[in-house]
């Protein structure tokens, strides 16, 4: 006789108040050395590689350098890339928080074999956006925000899978989590709790909740374990599958912070109490802002079934634009990397090739008539303005090649966007002010604003300029270049940097492998 099972495939929960670029370019893009091999398992319980602070950055640390680095993982909830800008949900959101204190946001996602929690403590990020619901054990290692979101589990089946609620109904039954989930030990004490003789099984490193609720509509697993908001918003374009039963209560998910970072706990806490409460009651209040972001990842099918479309999503089709052929052709002729030239262009224009500015500059790159050269009657033509925009672009590279690999790379990246003046008075006052002229971190990262102050900018040669606006348009080209390298390769047919595993060794048995690499046979009662 089995026993009750009131925790259980339970229906639904009251709201319950409690609560990394590709590895051979991320050393220089990255610009704090190489990444540390961080393989742990803070997610299944277990004590993470690096459990405790090796850094200490808070948030006027994060404010001095201008940039607060999101650690997440690629999905469709909080992180990924869609026509060529990167979006998400909890990307969104924190972008709202960085916004509010002048910052940039850089994704870092793991690669495989790495694990939020280390790399949080290991210092390469400073804030883990990416699904975590509170737990005992967590709270040895890092520290976590108010609620961003609220999830229960839901067990996904096919439609023409007849199972309901009833733990009998899952006797003999297989069900996938997403690989290193930490739900999987509750679903076995749960298992164990009602006497059910079901398997539980983890999918590959490399697929998300999405992955596997697609090769479920496809007949190729059995049931899947994912998030209710994912399961909702993965039906708006999955037509075979349905929520069969949920699992447990519900619960919040939260940010992860380093335990010494006090001052942005305070700061993410502030920032999310405005966007999301729970009242006494057990009621839910949601800012305008939060309700329009979660709309549009959870809840809009319009919106959700565009985020999906192939041809929008590098992960999926390889691509970054249409214009990929066209821009690969001409800016690897220039000895320009394509993927960052396509990363400047959406900043120009988002691969619009009509874009004009007020200040005149036209087409894809943006470029000023006076500059253009022969193209300058052109410059609307999209190969026109690419030769246009590359010969300016090279020209200013070649300008810089006695700095280090990333140093030039930011130059030339600030000097396409502010213009040589500018910059050199930026330079001219990092001297001033005894700072190196040919670093950006700590000297023309923090000149470049003071052009925005008479005290500074009325004794340089070209007077005012909003330095402020080169330093975040440098950072947000930075951030989606090490996005470009993950998903799509340089070469035509190349493996994407995101994938580039050791093929020789078991990580060719894991892309070899199905999904149920980590198997619990249920235990005979």
């Amino acid at each position: 006789m089995t026993k009750a099972a009131p925790a259980f495939l339970r229906r639904s929960g009251a709201p319950r108040p409690a609560w990394a670029v590709a590895a051979c370019l991320v050393a220089l893009l990255a610009g704090r050395g190489e990444r540390i091999e961080t393989a742990g398992h803070g997610r299944d319980g277990r004590t993470p590689l690096v459990p405790h602070p090796l850094v200490e950055r808070d948030l006027d640390e994060i404010k001095r350098s201008g940039v607060i680095r999101m650690i997440a993982r690629y999905n469709s909830s909080s992180y990924f890339v869609h026509k060529g800008g990167q979006a998400g949900f909890d990307l969104e959101l924190l972008r709202r928080f960085a916004r509010a204190h002048d910052l940039t946001v850089e994704v870092v996602v793991p690669e495989p074999g790495e694990e939020e929690i280390s790399l949080l403590n290991a210092g390469q990020g400073d804030v883990v956006c990416t699904g975590w619901t509170p737990a005992e054990d967590l709270a040895l290692w890092v520290g976590w925000t108010r609620p961003t979101n609220f999830v229960q589990k839901a067990v996904l089946v096919r439609n023409v899978d007849p199972r309901g609620p009833e733990p009998a109904a899952w006797n003999g039954a297989v069900l996938t989590l997403p690989h290193g989930d930490p739900f999987r030990a509750e679903l076995l004490r749960l298992r164990d709790e009602v006497g059910a003789h079901f398997r539980v099984i983890e999918g590959r490193p490399l697929a998300g909740p999405e992955e596997l609720l697609a090769l479920l509509d496809r007949g190729e697993l059995e049931a899947v374990v994912v998030d209710d908001v994912v399961a909702r918003a993965a039906m708006a374009y999955l037509e075979n599958i349905r929520i069969a039963a949920r699992l447990g209560e519900e619960r919040p998910t939260v940010w992860l912070v380093r335990h010494n970072s006090t001052e942005l706990k305070t700061a993410l806490n502030l920032f999310l109490r405005d966007h999301l409460s729970v009242t006494e009651s057990g009621r839910r209040r949601r800012s305008q802002t939060y309700g329009i972001i979660y709309d549009r990842y959870f809840e809009n099918p319009v919106s959700i079934r565009g985020f999906q479309e192939v041809a929008h999503r590098p992960d999926k089709s390889g691509r970054i634009s249409r214009y990929d052929e066209m821009i690969r052709s001409q800016a690897e002729a220039a000895g320009l990397d394509w993927r960052l030239v396509s990363a400047l262009i959406y900043e120009e224009s988002r691969f619009y090739p009509f874009a004009r500015s007020k200040a005149g500059a036209r087409g894809l790159m943006q470029v000023l008539p006076p500059f253009a050269g022969p193209q300058a009657d052109s410059l609307y033509v999209p190969e026109a303005n690419l030769r246009a925009g590359l010969r300016l672009m090279k020209g200013t590279w070649n300008s810089y090649a006695y700095l280090d690999s990333l140093e030039r790379l930011r130059f030339t990246l600030a000097e396409f966007h502010a213009g040589n003046g500018h910059l050199t008075d930026a330079r001219r006052l990092a001297m001033d002010l005894g700072r190196d002229p040919n670093k950006w971190e700590g000297s023309l990262a923090e000149t470049l604003p003071l052009l925005e102050q008479q005290r500074w900018f009325s004794k340089l040669r070209h007077g005012f300029y909003r330095g402020t606006h080169t330093v975040d348009y440098v950072e947000e080209i930075l951030a989606r270049y090490r996005a470009y390298t993950r998903l799509v390769p340089r070469e035509p047919g190349a493996v994407p940097d995101s994938v580039r595993l050791d093929l020789d060794g078991e990580d060719a048995e894991l892309l070899r492998g199905r999904p149920d690499l980590v198997v619990d046979e249920p235990q005979p009662h």
